[in-house]
């Protein structure tokens, strides 16, 4: 009696322990829920670590190769736009294969459209933007699939692949070593149990090796299994005729990997031991028979045999994922537009109203140009901000279908950029030495024939030299990057470029007030070269001697009328 108690006792708390665990998994799901719901329409103060980002890095290089396709945005341009920061602005996704999905898209912007990708992309965004219901419940099946941690799938599928094909053979000739063995028993009583010893023996140490070469793969084979068990749960999910092609993918690429569900269970428990009576029982059956060894290394076949049916997989999830962050993204811009983009080179580039994505409460500015810009304008009076903006927008119109404006109308450009370069310390090379590296790259970017024009952005050209030649290779470059399908937009300090290369370019400038002593700047982009000076007003409000400020302010003036360096009356 006292025994069934205790058993009784055991079996209520067990079930307590279920129950409310499985309420408890409820509720987070429901909070959760409430969370997503909440989001929609601000900005999410998470943000990618630098292990994720790495991860994430990681994912993209493995994918291409080592190659640089046509039109991909190369380091120095992701790192000059600060492109990690735009991606953590917009990165909604709950999945590991939706923030690489998301990462791909910004990384290699479209060059052209076939008349439906572009199209179908806006569909979708537009149908989860209008379907809550639906937008949430795909995203808490997303976030059940969740991150694959310090690897991403590609780092798995290629930790698996060390594996090779491996053989059962073994596996199976130890099943029948054990079955012989048993038999002998009942032949040969006293030397069948010395060859049962001695089998059980063999059996549990070619267990214990093989397994210790298999189980450092049931991460990657757990997180292949969530992805199936998410692909499944997306095809039921509902989306409905807008979705019909993506579902019918989804699914012909999830029919590949049945034999993998219904082996997997085994496999997935291979490190585990419950630790009771009966789990403790099985495991020395496991070791007699290499069940789930056999099991693991079909698992392995089918993951060799359908790589590619893995990662379109991946793929297809990750898209789901980040077509939903893009609606989040939206929702939370004060304002945004799908861009209308034109093969070709012949297109305007027009921005009304264009915005920087990270910053708050920016001030917008619009363009509307056939040819190059040469923007001048004092320290911090937004020159940088502004080619950003351009550059930014240019990359989301292509990669998200999304632009940060009112109205944008351009081309499929090829963008780069030169301009947050400093010294390389790896390699020992000076400022100078990058930066005309960096600008080279562009050069032979506008003479590769390529049916794409160049949208290129430079900031303080050769900053790294002197004067002179600084301005003389200054012009020679910018007139290079003036030919036909190019864009290239340039801030400078100076003014001389803006006399020198006044046709082939347009001139525009920010400028500043001074008021109360100080300096306040309204980021407005306007017409025509800059004439306001803040350097010699800054060294007025510091205090530095009048004698100093006046004769500084009436050498600059001078050359701003003249063009020259005046000698006269005094002021040298």
């Amino acid at each position: 009696m006292e025994t069934i108690i205790v058993l009784l006792i055991i079996y209520a708390v067990f079930l307590y322990v279920m129950i409310r665990g499985a309420h408890d998994e409820k509720k987070r799901k429901q909070k959760y829920r409430a969370y997503l719901k909440k989001l929609y329409g601000s900005f999410s103060e998470t943000i990618c670590d630098a292990q994720e980002l790495v991860r994430i890095e990681s994912s993209f290089n493995h994918l291409i190769n080592g190659k640089t396709a046509d039109g991909m945005i190369d380091n120095i341009t992701w790192n000059d736009l600060n492109m990690d920061s735009v991606f953590a602005r917009m990165n909604y996704t709950q999945s590991s294969a939706g923030e690489e999905k998301l990462y791909r898209m910004l990384k290699c912007p479209a060059l052209s459209d076939d008349g439906q990708t572009k199209y179908v992309m806006e569909k979708h965004i537009t149908y989860m933007a209008s379907n809550e219901t639906v937008r949430l419940d795909a995203l808490m099946l997303l976030d059940e699939l969740g991150k694959s941690g310090k690897y991403a799938l590609v780092d798995y599928l290629d930790f698996i692949k060390g594996l090779g094909i491996r053989s059962n053979v073994k596996h199976y000739l130890c099943i029948l070593l054990l079955i012989g063995s048993v038999a002998s028993v009942f032949v040969f009583s006293y030397i069948g149990v010395l060859l049962l010893i001695a089998t059980a023996c063999i059996n549990i140490v070619t267990y214990i090796n093989e397994k210790g070469v298999a189980s450092p793969y049931i991460t990657a084979f757990s997180y292949i299994m969530r992805m199936l068990v998410c692909a499944d749960a997306i095809a039921e999910l509902g989306l409905g005729a807008e979705f019909e092609d993506y579902t019918n993918t989804l699914k012909k690429n999830r029919e590949q990997f049945k034999s993998f569900e219904k082996n997997s269970g085994m496999v997935l428990k291979l490190n585990a031991s419950t630790g009771s009576a009966g789990g403790i029982l099985f495991d020395y059956v496991k070791m007699l028979t290499h069940i789930d060894l056999i099991q693991f290394h079909k698992l392995l076949g089918v993951i060799m045999r359908h790589e590619k049916d893995i990662y379109e997989i991946a793929d297809s999830i990750g898209y789901l994922d980040a077509v939903i962050s893009i609606a989040y993204f939206r929702a939370a811009l004060p304002y945004y537009c799908v861009p209308s983009l034109a093969n070709g080179k012949s297109h305007m580039l027009v921005v009304e109203d264009g915005f920087h994505p990270c910053i708050e409460n920016p001030v917008a500015n619009s363009i509307r140009q056939s040819r190059g810009m040469l923007v001048t304008g004092s320290n911090a009076s937004g020159k940088s901000t502004f080619l950003k903006t351009v550059a930014i927008n240019a990359i989301l119109a292509q990669s998200i279908n999304t632009c940060c404006a009112r109205l944008y109308n351009g081309n499929y450009y090829r963008v780069y950029s030169s301009m947050s370069l400093r010294d390389s310390l790896e390699s020992g090379e000076s400022y100078y030495m990058v930066e005309i590296k960096a600008i080279k790259r562009i050069v032979d970017a506008a003479l590769f024939d390529s049916p794409n024009p160049l949208l290129c952005f430079v900031d303080e050209v050769l900053r790294g030299t002197n004067t002179v030649e600084r301005i003389a290779a200054s012009v020679q470059i910018l007139k290079r990057l003036s030919q036909k399908g190019v864009y290239c937009f340039a801030a400078t300090h100076d003014t001389e470029l803006t006399h020198l290369l006044d046709k082939v370019y347009d001139n525009c400038h920010f400028e500043e007030e001074v008021r109360d002593g100080d300096v306040l700047f309204s980021y407005r982009l306007l017409k025509g070269r800059a004439h306001t000076r803040n350097a010699i007003r800054l060294l007025e409000i510091i205090g530095f001697s009048e004698d100093i400020i006046k004769k500084a302010d009436a050498m600059a003036g001078c050359f701003l009328r003249t063009g020259e360096w005046s000698v006269k009356d005094g002021v040298l």
